[in-house]
């Protein structure tokens, strides 16, 4: 079970790829991995007192080597809030009044799902499953959401498939939540 599991999320050319392009993106951004102190260094404290220290209060450090998901989080609430915006600017300026509501529909359903998600990737860090769930999460609210978003611009239903793709990732992402 846990090597289909591994396959279907990790192992399998497009898992790979995705992974491939978003470790180049954040190099891009030159977001890199946090350093981990070695553990002969560190110092063994009692766990109330480890989150009740001064320095230990920021997200960051509670987050730990998946802070990365944190950043994400913040890049995905950014474009959820853009896209919201160019959205109504955008949609006020179809004259067909059917397919004005139809458009602003789909983009309304995008945002929320787009935001609601990047918010849940700050918890990421959280989960049993980080990656698998962060990645999922990930992949589903960009297929979702980006489909959703390019129907309401554009009015073509060829991606429409890819959002149902989407859905199933991000029902599978709050399913990792579960086991």
């Amino acid at each position: 079970m846990m090597d289909t599991l591994d396959y279907i999320t990790l192992s399998n050319p497009v898992s790979k790829a995705v992974i491939y392009s978003g470790s180049a993106i954040f190099r891009a951004l030159g977001l890199r991995p946090k350093q981990l102190v070695p553990k002969e260094t560190q110092t063994v404290r009692p766990v109330m007192t480890q989150y009740m220290s001064p320095g230990a209060g920021s997200l960051h450090n509670l987050a730990g080597r998946y802070y990365h998901f944190v950043r994400l989080a913040g890049l995905g609430g950014a474009s959820a809030i853009f896209m919201g915006a160019y959205c109504k600017y955008v949609l006020k300026e179809i004259k067909n009044e059917k397919e004005q509501l139809d458009s602003q529909a789909f983009a309304d359903v995008a945002n929320r799902i787009h935001f609601l998600h990047s918010f849940a990737l700050m918890a990421m860090p959280l989960a049993h499953y980080p990656i698998i769930t962060g990645s999922l999460m990930t992949t589903g609210t960009l297929l979702f959401s980006g489909c959703m978003y390019y129907r309401a611009l554009t009015g073509e239903k060829r991606f429409q498939p890819f959002a149902t793709v989407g859905g199933f990732c991000l029902i599978a992402a709050w399913l990792t939540l579960v086991f």
